[in-house]
């Protein structure tokens, strides 16, 4: 075997102590110094509620029941499909539908739109609703939302400006209208409030 020039071994002794003592002595400036890591840490505040917070909490639940109680409506929703092959949205004889496109009934913002025939069964005795009468909204998490009726408008079936809606949450309630229900009657309920059963 053959030995290494006593040069490089003396090179090599050199710098493994110049490197045990470069280490040694950066160890002790931390240990002497230890403010130095310390100050550049990023401390959190504390946690603490905020009084008076601009946010809620949104509430927000898929409809499974309407009540228009001076009307003697009370009625079980299904989900509501648009078909765009036939153009036709789902439709039963005696429930009404949550259109699937629309908000959920929430307390936060958004059209909320229930959709049924204008029959006996369904949404016929919404004709003759007033100003300030009230519809229920009950969800499958056991929410209630109340809303209070403000107005209503007829509209041609391929009208549908009532899902471009933004702002405060709104119910929109759509049946049939006219001499041969050929008029969308749109009635708009402004949301007051929610309740957990």
């Amino acid at each position: 075997m053959r030995s290494e020039p006593k040069a490089v071994t003396k090179a090599r002794y050199i710098s493994s102590v110049t490197i045990v003592y470069g280490v040694t002595l950066l160890f002790a400036w931390f240990i002497i110094n230890p403010g130095v890591i310390q100050q550049s840490k990023v401390q959190a505040l504390p946690s603490a509620p905020i009084p008076n917070s601009p946010y809620k909490k949104i509430m927000a639940g898929l409809p499974a029941r309407i009540v228009l109680p001076d009307l003697g409506i009370d009625l079980p929703i299904d989900p509501g499909f648009y078909n765009p092959a036939d153009k036709s949205w789902t439709l039963s004889g005696y429930r009404t539908h949550y259109a699937m496109v629309t908000t959920l009934p929430n307390n936060h913002d958004g059209n909320t739109f229930i959709y049924g025939h204008n029959n006996k069964y369904v949404f016929g005795p919404v004709k003759s609703i007033q100003p300030g009468q009230k519809a229920l909204v009950y969800t499958q998490n056991n929410y209630i939302f109340t809303y209070s009726y403000v107005s209503t408008v007829g509209v041609e079936p391929d009208d549908t400006s009532v899902f471009d809606y933004s702002g405060p949450p709104i119910l929109t309630i759509q049946t049939c209208s006219g001499n041969w229900n050929e008029v969308r009657q749109m009635y708009t309920f402004k949301y007051q409030n929610f309740n957990k059963l």
